[in-house]
């Protein structure tokens, strides 16, 4: 059977821009990912198709729609389970960036008068600034040195589930009708599910983990194990150090000023992403 070429191919949609991830490439495990040479990924706009994946409030849950559309926009992510959280924000300006344009309307409210204000963020120009944090520094404390690596989505994508199920948990144990024994005992479950949870997120954050006889230990149900086990002191190097990743983040602080002329006054505000709101 002889294929004839569609006439309608030269139609087809092309890429728009061409993105260079933060992690540029790293930390993608083999066959997740198909670097170009040059480092930059072609970024295609989004298809009908992608569209209304997103619409899908199943899929938008369990994040399976973000999945399929980093896949479809961005080809050469092969597998955007494993992709590193760290690329996320990156990836998802691009794909609007390219559909939609480099400007996004959205609303914020000042802090000074209360009142909102109608922005327009230049997404090449917040893309440009999205970095990588430096996961090659690692932390010395307690005579270890302990290697941190960022997320995957899957990872990242979980935790955002658990957090989602522990709210309607506390909204649960703060129900009026239920007496203060069965409150405590919901909180006490939520509480032990929340304890579980961070413990976790801090372990999958961590490579590895050098002891003072120089032993490097780098099996993930040891180290969670320690993370189960181990010193405030240790605990907390690790989660500041975490948090000062997440703060690095050019999108938790949109500079703006005050459109209102009695007010004027500059402040800055979050640019949250929902998918659903995000790509529209």
């Amino acid at each position: 059977m002889v294929n004839i070429a569609n006439p309608l191919a030269k139609h087809f949609r092309q890429p728009q821009l061409y993105l260079k991830l933060p992690s540029m490439g790293r930390w993608y495990p083999p066959g997740s990912l198909d670097l170009p040479v040059t480092g930059e990924l072609p970024v295609y706009p989004m298809t009908a198709k992608d569209e209304l994946i997103l619409k899908t409030p199943d899929a938008l849950l369990n994040g399976q729609s973000t999945v399929e559309v980093i896949q479809s926009c961005v080809p050469a992510i092969k597998d955007a389970w494993k992709m590193p959280a760290i690329d996320l924000d990156a990836v998802l300006i691009a794909i609007r960036h390219a559909t939609y344009g480099p400007g996004m309307e959205f609303v914020s409210v000042c802090p000074h008068c209360q009142r909102k204000n109608e922005n327009t963020a230049d997404l090449g120009a917040l893309s440009s600034q999205i970095t990588c944090p430096d996961f090659d520094s690692t932390i010395k404390v307690e005579g270890l040195e302990i290697y941190i690596r960022p997320q995957t989505y899957q990872q990242f994508n979980k935790a955002s589930l658990e957090n989602y199920e522990h709210q309607r948990l506390l909204a649960v144990a703060g129900d009026d009708s239920l007496s203060d024994e069965e409150k405590l005992s919901k909180f006490n479950v939520v509480f032990q599910r929340l304890l579980s949870l961070t413990v976790e997120q801090i372990s999958k954050s961590v490579a590895g983990i050098k002891t003072e006889e120089g032993v490097l230990v780098e099996d993930p149900e040891q180290i969670h194990e320690f993370f189960q086990n181990c010193n405030k002191t240790v605990w907390d190097s690790v989660k500041t150090k975490l948090e000062s990743f997440g703060e690095q983040s050019p999108l938790k602080k949109i500079p703006i000023t005050c459109e209102h002329e009695d007010c004027n006054k500059p402040y800055e505000t979050p640019l949250v992403f929902e998918q659903a709101s995000f790509f529209v």
